[in-house]
């Protein structure tokens, strides 16, 4: 089924707003506050002050993820032009271990 001007549109839009927000919020600094978590002394005095920053930066850059790039529940594979993707057996798998 052939996409719609609308679709197509909202497609590419889609597109430009995850490739900015791959450069701007990236999942990696997640993972570096994660890292920076890890290592904090709980017995110095700004342990809850620096932990809670951490924490909000996190939880902040998680929520605008999952808003504009939710998870991919299901991926449709088409063949070129959004034809029927058609799929050609080169060579079975020997299954006879004797």
């Amino acid at each position: 089924m052939a996409l719609t001007q609308a679709q197509k549109n909202r497609a590419e839009r889609q597109e430009s707003l995850r490739a900015y927000l791959n450069e701007r919020v990236r999942l990696g600094k997640v993972i570096e506050n994660i890292e920076k978590i890890e290592g904090l002394d709980a017995s110095e005095e700004s342990f809850k002050n620096r932990l809670e920053q951490l924490k909000v930066s996190n939880e902040q850059r998680m929520k605008l993820i999952n808003k504009y790039l939710p998870e991919l529940k299901a991926t449709e594979l088409t063949g070129e032009s959004g034809s029927e993707l058609t799929i050609q057996v080169l060579r079975f798998a020997d299954t006879d271990t004797q």
